[in-house]
């Protein structure tokens, strides 16, 4: 897996690194219905380009469509990774402008649907420089490891040698990632609070959206973006 090469900065505060593409990462907590990071995704989306959906249920799907909507989305479809074809999934992820990966399901259960052709589809839009809106519980499998019921499991890996915690705002105070950062699992822990969202992008960029309630742990040091 191709990964941005870790970094200093002018301070010699280690920098974040991650997946390398043309596109936007966006982790982001917990959302509500007028999402400000959901309008925010769809703001630095490709103009007239597809909005794809990933997931397993169609009632979900439909609701996250019309929630989507209401933000100006123009009209998306849902690409169930459980049961298309995988000449099918790739032809209609890899070409989005916009995917959106919801919390509708177990992280283990949406790792397992990923996995494979999925995840390839993914990762060509984000090269060809589609936005890759996470939400939720499903930005946990992007990190390095992640926990389900304190039994770890490896994730993809995309932001490197990380564990993203949705929905905690203080990263400093989580037991866990204190545990995972003192047992050397992890180099990095990063927090992320309900209604705000990590950005990544080309050239190590990063932003925080929405709340804006993002923070690092590197090394036993807390960073806020």
């Amino acid at each position: 897996m191709k990964v941005k090469e870790p970094t200093m900065s002018d301070n010699n505060t280690p920098s974040l690194a991650w997946e390398e593409g043309a596109g936007w990462l966006v982790f982001s907590g917990s959302v509500d219905t007028l999402s400000d990071v959901r309008a925010q995704a769809l703001n630095r989306m490709i103009p007239e380009g597809d909005i794809v959906y990933i997931g397993v249920d169609e009632d979900s799907a439909e609701e996250l469509i019309e929630d989507m909507g209401e933000l100006g989305a123009p009209t998306g479809f849902m690409v169930n990774v459980l049961v298309e074809d995988d000449q099918s999934i790739m032809d209609q992820v890899s070409a989005a402008a916009l995917i959106v990966i919801p919390a509708e399901i177990d992280p283990r259960d949406m790792q397992a649907v990923l996995s494979g052709v999925g995840l390839e589809a993914i990762k060509i839009a984000y090269q060809l420089g589609a936005v890759v809106l996470i939400e939720g519980r499903s930005t946990t499998i992007f990190g390095k490891v992640y926990a389900v019921d304190d039994i770890g499991y490896d994730g993809f890996d995309w932001v490197r040698d990380a564990l993203i915690l949705p929905d905690v705002v203080a990263v400093a105070e989580s037991d866990l990632a204190r545990d995972a950062l003192g047992a050397e699992a992890v180099d990095v822990a990063i927090g992320i609070g309900a209604g705000s969202a990590l950005v990544l992008g080309r050239g190590g960029v990063i932003e925080a959206w929405g709340e804006k309630q993002v923070s690092v742990l590197f090394s036993g040091r807390r960073i806020d973006k």
